[in-house]
């Protein structure tokens, strides 16, 4: 792929993301931090590779502008995101995707895959908030706050203080392949869905925001 389609895909993902925001101050600066994901970890390069990754970028600031329609107020926010994603994902031989794509099925090529990395905490990172990430695979390399957590086990958040964050989101658990390998039935995917909402509720200040929660689609 040449230099200049590389730049025009980048360019067209900067232009779809400033969407999300009216404030031309935003705009501007969710440009800079899409450069800087791509300067930091190859995003077009991944785009390119797995094209899923652009759809799980602007959704996950889609889900940022709906409950901050100002960047200004992300700044210094404490935000949990539970299952963050890793560096370590990998896919088996034949894996469909479809919970991270508003319900399209999507086939997923087997082997490493960027589609599970933590883009969120990096997004919130580069915008001046506090993220902090759990997942039970590898981030020692991230810069944000983080820590290994098995989501399967019951009263594995307890260690995090009662309503200490801002924003709390869970996306990515209930489509990962390891959680499908670890929990193949409903009925073990709810039990862990209500921990998770029980630790949600526990964790989030008063006035805080629930950004997305795939846990409470499942206890429903």
């Amino acid at each position: 792929m040449s230099e200049s389609i590389r730049n025009n895909r980048l360019e067209q993902l900067i232009a779809e993301m400033s969407r999300f925001w009216i404030n031309q101050e935003d705009q501007e600066r969710i440009a800079e931090v899409i450069q800087v994901l791509e300067k930091n970890y190859g995003l077009e390069r991944k785009i390119a590779k797995e094209g899923e990754v652009e759809d799980i970028i602007k959704q996950m600031a889609g889900r940022l502008a709906y409950a901050y329609p100002s960047l200004s107020t992300v700044q210094n926010k404490r935000i949990l995101d539970i299952a963050c994603g890793s560096n370590s994902s990998k896919l088996p031989a034949s894996f469909f995707l479809s919970s991270l794509f508003d319900g399209r099925s999507v086939r997923a090529n087997p082997g490493f895959t960027a589609l599970f990395e933590p883009w969120f905490c990096r997004l919130l990172l580069e915008l001046g908030a506090t993220p902090v990430g759990v997942d039970f695979g590898d981030l020692e390399s991230e810069v944000f706050i983080h820590y290994k957590v098995d989501l399967g086990i019951s009263g594995a958040l307890d260690f995090l203080p009662d309503h200490s964050f801002d924003g709390i989101q869970d996306s990515r658990l209930f489509g990962s392949p390891e959680f499908i390998a670890e929990f193949p039935s409903q009925a073990e995917r709810i039990k862990v869905g209500q921990e998770i909402v029980r630790q949600e509720r526990r964790l989030l200040k008063m006035d805080g925001i629930i950004i997305h929660s795939d846990a409470m689609q499942w206890v429903k």
